[in-house]
């Protein structure tokens, strides 16, 4: 796995049909993403991630999440997610 940094811009095929048919693309907390795809990694514009950079800026976002949630919220707490390796 590799995993890599890179915001999404909210824009209609971003990631197409086809980056996800050569390799899955999934995204994290954190503009974290994790795909094989480096033709789409360089397309985009991302930043390579060790795994523990990686894990590290995923918890950061989790953790201000979790900063930001109240019991009254209408969504569950979030929950930490350990990155596929």
């Amino acid at each position: 796995m590799q995993y890599y940094m890179v915001i999404n811009p909210g824009i209609k095929d971003w990631i197409t049909h086809e980056d996800n048919e050569l390799a899955h693309i999934s995204q994290y907390p954190g503009d974290i993403w994790v795909t094989e795809n480096t033709a789409w990694t360089t397309r985009v514009g991302a930043t390579e991630k060790t795994y523990a950079e990686a894990q590290t800026i995923c918890n950061a976002a989790i953790d201000a999440a979790k900063a930001q949630w109240t019991p009254e919220s209408k969504y569950p707490e979030p929950q930490y997610i350990v990155l596929p390796s």
